[in-house]
């Protein structure tokens, strides 16, 4: 019980998370080497005060904190904001578009909370309980409100919110993606290498404002389209990133998953880090569960064994070893690049770089990234176990993956399931 309770064992077992949260916390991994290092001194000073062995994970991370903090407070004479929770997990959303928001904006504040309210479907009585009004004087309110918001209104905008409803018709979440695979050529370069910096990885760059989509094709049909967008800035655990969330439209069942996922991130001039992952969140029959960084188990944006600085932004050279179309790799979830290409896709040529990332034996990302660091084409592939074992997928649909082109890594099987491509690429 001693030796599992000593101070090298719970240092060994918890070392990643401390390491990851300083590196995240700090803006370069030269002063984060520093602050591990006091922070190690310091947990072994005061090791014997510590009663409770097994808190010693949260008690760490105090320490931790506490140098974090202090280096901040040498550097910059303060400290960073010591917020320690994910912000605003879910926005409020009251079945408005942008048109009604502008002219609610510009209606005098009583008025505006009436219609508002309206929208959201109370009832006149309900607004006078609300407000604490009379509702003769709701009545009268609304009646001038609805006036005046028509009067504010365009010919083709009072059709559309006649007797103060919207008639609108069918919005399109395709996002102008051809419904047919575009036409897609994929041609090999001696071109050098080029250096690179990518910072798109799931077809959008992690900065606030930020929005882009994907379109998903399976047996050259279009079947999903994602769109990303990045609204606002959060601050996890004290490290300062951005919120990410992403809609997915389900084409054959005509139906938009809200917030179907949604992540947060951390760019920094070198890194692109995952702070946290809010799961389940579009589903009503579960719990939403949310994971971050500190986790043990949390699945990183990771560098092959490197589980505490996060994806390099660069892209360097990293070839695989290849025996006759073979490829054979030393680590998974590590980025192996693949040469030059051109990408042709619809009418529209890029350069690129070709990068391939085994994940754990089940997944392949193939991307290829243009000069400017933007992901073009993600074609996915699938191990023939996987493929077999998903449950959601249908015998004709297995079968076609079987048929499809396949890579063979570490002299596994893995056939393509689909082909990604990004909006920007359109």
């Amino acid at each position: 019980m001693e030796q599992e309770f000593s101070f090298e064992m719970l240092l060994h077992k918890h070392r990643i998370i401390v390491e990851r949260y300083i590196n995240f916390r700090l803006p370069n991994s030269f002063d984060a080497d520093d602050v591990i290092q006091e922070t190690y001194y310091a947990a072994y000073v005061g090791y014997e005060k510590l009663r409770n062995k097994e808190l010693f994970k949260p008690w760490i991370l105090s320490i931790a904190k506490n140098q974090c903090n202090m280096w901040f407070r040498k550097k910059y004479g303060k400290e960073p904001l010591p917020l320690e929770a994910v912000i605003d997990i879910a926005d409020t959303d009251i079945g408005e578009d942008d048109t009604v928001h502008h002219i609610l904006s510009s209606l005098p504040n009583e008025f505006a909370d009436l219609l508002r309210l309206t929208i959201q479907g109370y009832k006149q009585s309900e607004i006078a309980e609300r407000l604490s009004i009379p509702i003769g004087t709701v009545k009268s309110r609304l009646h001038y409100a609805r006036k005046q918001f028509r009067s504010m209104c365009t010919p083709e905008q009072i059709v559309m919110f006649e007797k103060g409803r919207k008639i609108m018709p069918k919005k399109d979440y395709t996002c102008g993606f051809p419904k047919d695979m575009p036409n897609l050529i994929i041609k090999e370069c001696s071109r050098p290498f080029p250096l690179v910096k990518c910072a798109d990885e799931a077809f959008i760059v992690p900065i606030i404002g930020n929005k882009n989509s994907e379109g998903t094709y399976r047996c050259n049909k279009l079947a999903l389209v994602s769109t990303c967008y990045v609204p606002k800035a959060a601050v996890i655990h004290g490290v300062k990133g951005v919120k990410v969330c992403r809609d997915t439209y389900n084409v054959k069942a005509d139906k938009l998953y809200k917030n179907e996922s949604i992540w947060f991130s951390q760019l920094t001039d070198e890194y692109i880090r995952d702070l946290g992952t809010i799961a389940c969140d579009s589903e009503d029959d579960y719990p939403t569960e949310i994971y971050t960084f500190l986790e043990e188990n949390y699945d990183v944006n990771v560098n092959g064994n490197d589980r505490v600085h996060g994806r390099p932004l660069l892209v360097r050279e990293n070839p695989p070893r290849i025996v006759d179309d073979r490829i054979y790799i030393d680590e998974y979830n590590i980025r192996y690049t693949m040469g030059t290409y051109d990408i042709t896709i619809g009418d529209r040529t890029f350069e690129t770089i070709k990068i391939i990332c085994v994940r754990y034996n089940y997944y392949i990302s193939e991307n290829y990234v243009d000069t400017s660091g933007r992901l073009v084409l993600m074609r996915w592939y699938e191990s023939i176990d996987s493929i077999e074992h998903t449950e959601w997928y249908t015998d004709e649909f297995r079968q076609s993956a079987i048929n499809n082109s396949k890579l063979i890594v570490n002299d596994i099987e893995y056939h393509l399931i689909e082909d990604r491509i990004s909006e920007y690429a359109l």
